[in-house]
């Protein structure tokens, strides 16, 4: 499928961080394909690359089944250093709590939530570590946004590249620990606006469409985003 210019294969991924049953992999390939074809391009960084999809799925497993009784595959977590921070960060918080006790069971709203809980993470992390080239070029691993250059998904990491991803996850850790009511603050604000798209959504299309019902709320998230955080860019996509 083609994906902002890029050809992937959502059958393909990362190996994911948590151990993923044969139906829930199913599951998910036919809930990101229907999701990517309606555009949600307001949510750019979150369903731009292969690795920003495979983040995707844990965290919507996480959120789709019990956190708690699902297993981190250690083998494949030492793999994707990048990945498992934010996951750690995104699910370890108290208002991811929150929303998967609404989205448990619900492989639609899990999904949903799960894209623009990564979009905000990114987009902080990209704002955050804009002008650090060092971080930066590692976490552009992640995501790729239309004014930076594209590059082939599928390489063999080099020991510098290694170095990187260990550069970057320790500076993640600092600037998320430094900066600990902003970042609360971002995903405090996330739960919001989703409680919020919610419930306009389910008011105006009904459960069974909230998936196509959310690719017209690229205005209502650029301007959360622009009110909440200061930010130099101009457009929430990037």
């Amino acid at each position: 499928m083609i994906v902002n210019g890029i050809e992937i294969d959502l059958a393909n991924l990362e190996k994911p961080l948590l151990l993923i049953s044969e139906e829930d992999e199913h599951l998910f390939q036919r809930l990101i394909h229907s999701t990517i074809e309606h555009e949600l391009i307001q949510c750019q960084l979150a369903l731009s690359t292969r690795k920003s999809i495979s983040l995707v799925k844990d965290i919507w497993l996480a959120l789709y089944r019990d956190r708690d009784k699902l297993y981190v595959n250690s083998g494949h977590a030492m793999l994707f250093p990048i990945r498992l921070i934010l996951f750690e960060l995104v699910t370890q918080a108290e208002y991811f709590q929150r929303l998967a006790e609404k989205s448990r069971d619900d492989e639609c709203l899990s999904l949903i939530y799960a894209v623009i809980l990564l979009q905000f993470v990114l987009q902080w992390l990209k704002d955050r570590f804009s002008n650090n080239q060092e971080v930066y070029g590692s976490l552009k691993l992640l995501y790729r946004v239309s004014d930076d250059e594209v590059l082939d998904e599928e390489f063999f990491e080099t020991r510098e590249q290694k170095i990187a991803e260990a550069v970057a996850v320790k500076a993640i850790r600092f600037e998320v620990r430094e900066n600990n009511q902003e970042f609360a603050s971002l995903l405090y604000q996330s739960y919001n606006l989703i409680v919020f798209l919610h419930s306009k959504a389910n008011e105006e299309d009904g459960e069974e469409s909230i998936l196509p019902s959310l690719r017209h709320i690229a205005e209502p998230l650029k301007q959360f985003y622009k009110e909440r955080y200061t930010t130099n860019n101009p457009s929430f996509t990037g």
